[in-house]
């Protein structure tokens, strides 16, 4: 019982949590797996004084889950059959086959999972979850259902902006069955592969803020008020020839005596919507600590990051465009 409150605790404080991550993806997702299991050898007293231990083949698992998602936080319920062969049971000594018996389980387990989002693809992950399964047992004929409980741990691999594969381990575990008198806890390796659709939509990131209104006086005409620093692919370091825009740029804001200088990032379409928001605010930043190193002023400054969402060159998604890979620098 106070595992069983434990987990419920646990998962309504990840419940919590997610509830403030308004930028992260949310919304229902399913999820199929199969995979390779290993059930430990196990001994149980068959009589006052008499114990026995049971060996197996490694066998099988295969499940779904029904889930909701809430940006990092997940609750899911998950479903999944496990079978393994019985190999020897070894009583007084003396060890015998137990072969073409089968011990299987139907489980249905309430899990609670936190993905540690980053930029990558790669997304790992942590879990738990409790509920119960029912043991079915060849060599005795008889069935028991029991309390259980999971660790998990794995990863999620984006294929899609919906679609991921899932690895994971976990270790299952139930309470002590009695299945024709032999008594004993129900335990499992497991090692799953599998996919994982989700149907929400990532949040739209909030508008930038406007910008202060500036009164200054007229520029010279002879001197530019906006530029164009680009970058390579992927990339946020400064080329020589960005380096030299950047300095035009700091030295007409000093002719110019402005209070402000605005940098907006932007993104071809190469890469994930998500990655390319941060991508876009890196190269923002680039070119900010390039002009503070030149004397600006670091709160003149601001930065924003439009990603893939407004190209120079309008092209289809996952295409490399050069100009589209750049930070505008505005002098109001």
């Amino acid at each position: 019982m106070r595992l069983a409150l434990g987990l419920v605790s646990a998962a309504a404080i990840l419940v919590t949590g997610a509830a403030a991550q308004a930028d992260m993806v949310s919304g229902p997702y399913i999820t199929g797996f199969g995979g390779y299991t290993i059930n430990p050898d196990t001994g149980f007293e068959v009589a006052p004084g008499t114990e026995a231990d049971v060996s197996f083949e490694d066998g099988w698992v295969g499940g779904a889950a029904v889930g909701y998602d809430f940006g990092r936080a997940r609750i899911e319920f998950e479903g999944a059959y496990r079978d393994n062969e019985y190999d020897t049971i070894t009583l007084g000594g003396v060890t015998g086959s137990l072969s073409d018996n089968n011990l299987k389980a139907i489980s249905g387990m309430i899990n609670a999972l936190y993905d540690f989002e980053n930029e990558s693809v790669i997304t790992p992950y942590l879990g738990f979850g409790m509920g119960a399964a029912n043991l079915d047992d060849d060599v005795s004929d008889e069935s028991d259902t029991v309390l259980a409980y999971q660790g998990i741990a794995g990863t999620k691999i984006s294929v899609t902006e919906n679609l991921s594969a899932v690895v994971d381990y976990r270790y299952f575990r139930t309470l002590e069955t009695d299945l024709g008198g032999a008594k004993f806890e129900y335990e499992q390796h497991t090692i799953t592969a599998g996919l994982s659709y989700n149907f929400g939509t990532p949040a739209a990131p909030p508008p930038p803020p406007p910008p202060a209104p500036v009164v200054a006086e007229p520029p010279p005409p002879e001197v530019a008020r906006s530029y164009m620093v680009f970058f390579d692919w992927d990339s946020t370091v400064i080329t020589a020839d960005a380096a030299q825009i950047i300095r035009d740029a700091a030295s007409a804001a000093q002719t110019l005596g402005v209070a402000r200088i605005e940098l907006t990032g932007h993104a071809d379409r190469s890469g994930s919507t998500r990655y390319n928001q941060g991508l876009s605010l890196r190269r923002a930043d680039a070119v900010k600590a390039e002009l503070i190193a030149l004397g600006v002023a670091p709160d003149s400054i601001s930065t924003v990051g439009k990603g893939e969402s407004a190209p120079l060159v309008p092209t289809p998604d996952g295409v490399r465009e050069a100009q589209n890979r750049r930070v505008e620098i505005v002098l109001p």
